[in-house]
């Protein structure tokens, strides 16, 4: 459940001799006591009692059995808010009972862009009493108020160019080079010029080549640049709508690349709703050990301190977020109780390069601020959508809950309706896409097979958390099909960064059969362990990468590795051969030191003599391409 920075705790006690419901509470904001709460109560459309709570949080509201209550809060820094109290249906016999309940209360501040106010009309919490001898929260309906207090991202939007373009707009795009869409011209700066050739703004690309500029008026716009710096045969630098579409090639003069565009080129680069998404990984380190940050929750609030995103980490301690506005302040935060005195936490991006510690405590959580702009933390940040992969699931029920279909195949479908996964419903009514490349919008569908679904007038879709997400009528003879809205997209889906170490330290469980390709023996994973040139000795960066390594190592004490080491085709063999040699020794030597055994790794060194592309000696080459091929690649042997 979203947590909301202005919180009011309450016990609900039912006092057996006077047959009363006591509410005490505690008002907070930010973790921090709360004065001037005011406090009304209401019995239909009558006042029992009004206070203020003056220069106290605390306070307590005594109820009589027998009636529906309606608890008014308000602070001139929040939008009104009431919950309900169901007291109405407690038997005589029921009332002799002690009954206990607490609860946080989400008051939000009504500035919040991210919160929508109006959901604040309809209660915001209900206790009720469960029947038997307690006075619980209705679940149902608190889970799905919850779920609308936080503006949903327009992600699936798009402006469109018949919009006025005499007004503040949002342009991104993306560049490569050579009309490469893997060649991302990354880290550059790029401006945007007036019809005057003046700067109007400035920004930079992020590591896959996007940009974002905001507040721009596009008829005021006449060209864009990118100061490039590219040698060898990087000869053309291409420009792209942030969906791919090319909006012309630009030959590299002088290390800068422009493009001259006309009005309705330029609304091609405009997104209005656009959005992007942050991701790393979390390790904590101590004077006696270096873990991964897993299983544990990470929230992504905004500037006021609203929780507006919650994830938990996977085994490597990585975590995405999605729906980032551009321009804005937000804090990853975790929970102070998840660290030890004297353990720090350090955040790497995807790749396992370190960016910063967290260096801050907001809302009683340990956290460090992003600036969703194009400065360097951010871009590091930076996840594009084929970096992400996903895991949908649901639970299919018909009529109620007691109904579970189970046996039945599942198809998804992505945007263009193409089956590009299956799955079949256990006993349970419970079915599981796992590890999938992303998707923005898909599709569910099943057969009607022998009629199965016919004996049900309804179909219920339930979220892997237990919560409802629809209810469809089904009409008999047809088969089953759903459209998810954008809301519920996000009940169905759970996101992870892309990392081929994931599996391989899930000791508890063996490999699925989508990632035993990965386990079996002589598939290779690829890192980003850098050297100096001609040099053995590893970098400080490339520590990070064979830190995580190590972690593998050690949570899966059965597995065993060949490290092997391969250069450029720049200078002869003999000497690139010499030279991978001493690097893959080095980095075996790094890992026995850190306490691996010798026995579990083997150091190769293969030179040039396994190229990944066309740079073989006297070929022409740019030096990216020349880079995809000094590569560390640690292969699986087995267990």
């Amino acid at each position: 459940m979203v947590r909301f920075p202005l919180l009011i705790s309450l016990a609900v006690l039912c006092i057996s001799l006077n047959a009363q419901i006591t509410l005490i509470g505690h008002a907070m904001i930010n973790n921090s006591p709360l004065t001037q709460v005011g406090i009304v109560v209401n019995e239909g459309t009558t006042i029992l009692k009004s206070f203020n709570t003056q220069a106290k949080s605390d306070f307590k509201i005594v109820l009589d059995f027998g009636k529906v209550y309606r608890i008014y809060f308000s602070h001139p820094k929040s939008p009104v808010m009431f919950m309900e109290v169901i007291g109405n249906n407690i038997p005589a016999e029921k009332k002799s009972y002690l009954m206990t309940y607490e609860l946080n209360v989400p008051f939000v501040y009504k500035i919040d862009e991210d919160v929508d106010t109006t959901v604040f009309t309809s209660a915001f919490h209900r206790v009720v009493f469960d029947g038997n001898r307690l006075m619980v929260e209705d679940t149902s309906y608190n889970n799905a108020f919850a779920k609308n207090i936080i503006r949903k991202a327009h992600r699936y939007e798009k402006g469109n160019t018949g919009k006025n373009l005499e007004t503040s707009r949002t342009l991104t795009g993306r560049v490569c080079f050579n009309n490469d869409k893997n060649e991302h011209i990354r880290d550059k700066a790029i401006e945007l010029l007036d019809k005057s050739g003046n700067t109007v703004k400035t920004a930079s690309t992020n590591h896959f080549g996007q940009f974002c500029f905001t507040g721009i008026n596009p008829s005021e716009i006449s060209r864009i640049r990118i100061v490039t710096k590219c040698h060898g045969s990087c000869t053309v630098a291409s420009l792209y709508s942030n969906d791919w579409a090319n909006l012309g090639n630009s030959p590299v003069v002088n290390g800068n690349s422009e493009w001259t565009l006309q009005q309705t080129e330029l609304m091609k680069l405009n997104d209005d709703y656009f959005t992007s998404n942050i991701g790393g990984k979390l390790v904590s380190s101590s004077s006696k050990e270096k873990k991964f940050f897993a299983k544990k929750d990470v929230y992504l609030c905004n500037k006021y301190n609203t929780v507006i995103q919650k994830i938990q980490t996977n085994l490597i301690g990585a975590f995405v977020f999605q729906d980032i506005k551009p321009d804005n302040t937000y804090h990853l935060c975790i929970n102070k109780s998840d660290l030890v005195p004297g353990e720090k936490l350090d955040l790497l991006t995807k790749e396992d390069v370190f960016i910063t510690s967290f260096d801050t405590i907001v809302a009683g959580k340990q956290a460090l601020r992003i600036f969703s702009n194009s400065n360097k933390r951010f871009n590091e940040l930076s996840v594009d959508n084929d970096e992400i992969k996903m895991d949908v699931k649901a639970t299919i029920f018909g009529d109620n809950v007691n109904n579970p279909i189970g046996k039945l195949k599942i198809l998804l479908l992505n945007d263009d309706y193409e089956v590009i996964d299956s799955a079949i419903t256990d006993n349970f009514g419970t079915f599981k896409f796992k590890y999938l490349p992303f998707l923005k919008r898909f599709y569910l569908s099943a057969e009607n097979t022998d009629n199965i679904l016919d004996v049900f007038k309804n179909i219920l879709i339930y979220s892997s958390d237990d919560n409802l997400i629809k209810i469809m009528t089904h009409q008999k003879g047809n088969k089953f099909s759903y459209s998810p809205l954008n809301t519920e997209i996000s009940s169905l889906r759970d996101i992870e960064l892309e990392d081929p170490w994931l599996e391989l330290i899930d000791e508890k469980k063996p490999a699925l059969p989508e990632k035993r390709a990965i386990l079996a023996p002589g598939k290779s994973i690829v890192e980003n362990i850098l050297f100096e040139n001609n040099k053995a000795e590893i970098s400080a960066q490339s520590k990070e990468v064979l830190d995580k390594i190590i972690l593998v190592l050690n949570a899966n004490k059965q597995l065993k590795i060949e490290v092997g080491a391969h250069t450029d085709s720049k200078g002869d063999a003999e000497t690139n051969l010499k030279l991978s040699d001493a690097r893959a020794k080095t980095v075996k030597e790094y890992m026995v030191k850190n306490g691996i055994e010798t026995g579990r790794i083997i150091a190769k060194g293969y030179g040039e003599s396994k190229l990944l592309n066309k740079c073989q000696d006297n070929t022409p080459c740019n030096e990216t391409e020349h880079a995809q091929n000094r590569r560390i690649e640690f292969k699986v042997l087995g267990e």
